[in-house]
């Protein structure tokens, strides 16, 4: 995983989260899951905390460690069923609800990334997808439903987007919590979430979610970068790159 650890050690790429967790919601049956399911109401902070040491453990353990970390999640996934509001049946194992999920954490991050770090060559951002590959098989993605290159996987997802993910009333409501995690707090306080999550979101879904992505959220998001890049240059690694990669 030479290349998805040079990506994922860097601390600013943990800043596409929300961005990432609003795509996956976008799909009325992983909000259904998540809504009926996921302790996110009620513990957000901790179950973002899980999902992020979860992946990382992934992608920075050693096979037993990432083996282990696999196992965990498909137990937990094994117990998440049910209906949509729709009435549309799902299950968090669906293999084609994992691949978007998938397929979400990884453009997500190489969009950040590459904002902040300059355009990867072609050879890098198709292995950062190929590096997921075995990962994504062993959640039980089928590799004949695995795009082959990353503009294949770039095309499914506008394809997705065109069809499949369409935020609901559900989506909706998740979303709220994801970008407004304590109720109590203003809602100016979290303009920078927001800004962040729109810089990162393709503009269907920003509107759908009610988003601005205007002049002063545009300057802001553009400041986040430049920000990230200069200070991985001049802080310790210890506050700009990820625990499990300082211990690899």
């Amino acid at each position: 995983m030479k290349v998805a650890r040079r990506i994922d050690r860097e601390m600013f790429v943990l800043l596409g989260g929300a961005a990432a967790l609003l795509l996956q919601i976008a799909h009325p049956l992983v909000a259904a899951g998540v809504d009926q399911h996921s302790g996110f109401r009620s513990d957000p902070f901790g179950r973002l905390v899980r999902t992020t040491n979860t992946t990382l453990a992934v992608v920075f353990g050693d096979d037993r460690a990432a083996r282990a970390a696999i196992g965990r999640m498909g137990r937990i996934h094994a117990r998440v069923s049910g209906t949509s509001a729709s009435g549309a049946p799902y299950r968090a194992l669906d293999p084609d609800l994992l691949l978007w999920v998938q397929a979400t954490l990884v453009l997500t991050s190489l969009r950040l990334y590459e904002d902040v770090m300059g355009p990867l060559p072609a050879a890098d951002r198709q292995a950062y997808w190929d590096e997921t590959k075995p990962v994504a098989r062993l959640l039980g993605i089928p590799a004949e439903l695995m795009p082959e290159t990353i503009g294949d996987l770039e095309r499914y997802e506008r394809e997705m987007l065109a069809s499949a993910v369409r935020p609901d009333a559900t989506s909706r409501d998740v979303a709220r919590g994801v970008l407004r995690p304590l109720s109590w707090l203003p809602a100016a306080a979290y303009w920078p979430v927001d800004a962040l999550a729109a810089a990162l979101l393709p503009a269907p879904l920003r509107d759908a979610f009610g988003l601005r992505f205007g002049t002063a959220e545009r300057r802001f998001y553009r400041g986040v970068v430049i920000a990230a890049r200069s200070l991985r240059r001049i802080l310790p690694e210890r506050l700009t790159v990820v625990p499990q990669a300082r211990r690899t």
